[in-house]
């Protein structure tokens, strides 16, 4: 599924797709860069699933006064939000890099993940 994207854009982004393609095609893990890679998305998923909504909680409760049953719940209802919404985010793009990838190289799609015996 590809995003609809005007032709002039799609025209001016296309050095920049290819140059990822080809990235995303040949590029092979080493154990170096699979471990900075963990560190770089665990700081992020750290920052962005905890550290931020821990903030948000503080800043409505001391700066935005929020202490009525109501505020209380929108101020929880808009932390569950950010955490769903980035949790979606970091699967679904780690899901959509493979797809991308196994597409470049050819491998073929009914392949099982999985593995085991069938």
């Amino acid at each position: 599924m590809r995003l609809p994207i005007p032709k002039g854009l799609e025209r001016r982004l296309k050095p920049l797709i290819t140059k990822g393609e080809a990235f995303l095609r040949e590029w092979e893990w080493t154990w170096t860069t699979a471990f900075v890679a963990g560190i770089v998305v665990s700081f992020a998923a750290v920052t962005t699933l905890a550290v931020i909504p821990s903030w948000w909680l503080v800043f409505a409760d001391t700066t935005l006064q929020w202490r009525s049953r109501l505020q209380i719940t929108i101020r929880d209802i808009i932390a569950l939000g950010w955490i769903s919404v980035w949790m979606g985010v970091f699967v679904i793009t780690a899901y959509q890099v493979q797809v991308i990838r196994r597409r470049l190289r050819g491998e073929r799609q009914s392949e099982r993940y999985s593995g085991g015996y069938r």
